[in-house]
């Protein structure tokens, strides 16, 4: 069976819009749940790693920004113009909602702890209080799997997480956009707001700080490189 072919490869896209089509953005528009359910499911683990580097320590709250954040994209696909690539604009729309959700939790949290309560917003999504997984998800997210299952490998991907987990924010979010998510250099300094010098000098310092944490494995497992 030939594989579908994008309207642009079909020549249905008008020329003066051929430069700003966006498969990602069509697949929205077009409204196919299982086109649009495998564009969630291969951004999903990226989402998440972002989620959690700018919620770092509350997974729930960061798959809670993730859902919350594909909401609004589809709500708003129509206001996507092409002028950067579809995931940094996904990304923005990640670290918006993030930042809000993070503020209504603390302000939830305060509350609560003047003795207010809060109607939870997402428990609908989870398992009700007397059951043996309360409070975690009833249809959980798409998993991330990882392909080495090695012991080496999963305690040597244990020091590195730890390592980025310890870094300062921005040095934490620099690294995790270009050296894990792939984001040139302009788009992370358009997602998170940074001139060239600091992009750089923060990505830099990462990237030693990370080397220094490998190295320290290294000599303690004595693994020559």
């Amino acid at each position: 069976m030939p594989a579908m072919s994008t309207e642009a490869e079909r020549g249905q896209v008008p020329p003066e819009d051929a430069r700003s089509y966006c498969p990602e953005a069509a697949v929205l528009k077009g409204g196919d749940r299982d086109a649009v359910a495998a564009l969630i499911s291969a951004h999903y683990p990226a989402m998440l790693r972002f989620a959690d580097s700018l919620i770092p320590g509350d997974r729930t709250l960061a798959e809670d920004v993730v859902q919350e954040t594909w909401i609004a994209v589809l709500n708003r696909v129509d206001t996507f113009e092409g002028r950067s690539r579809f995931r940094t604009w996904l990304f923005g729309v990640l670290r918006n909602k993030a930042l809000k959700l993070a503020e209504r939790e603390l302000r939830r949290a305060q509350r609560e702890s003047a003795g207010f309560g809060e109607t939870d917003l997402f428990a609908e999504r989870m398992h009700p209080e007397g059951h043996p997984k309360a409070h975690h998800w009833s249809v959980p997210p798409t998993s991330r799997f990882l392909p080495e299952e090695s012991a080496m490998f999963a305690e040597l991907m244990g020091v590195v997480c730890d390592a980025l987990a310890g870094l300062p924010r921005n040095q934490r979010l620099v690294v995790l956009l270009r050296d894990v998510e792939g984001l040139s250099a302009a788009e992370t300094r358009e997602l998170l707001d940074l001139d060239d010098t600091n992009q750089r000098a923060l990505l830099h310092r990462g990237r030693v700080k990370l080397r220094g944490a490998l190295e320290c494995y290294q000599d303690k497992k004595g693994i020559r490189p």
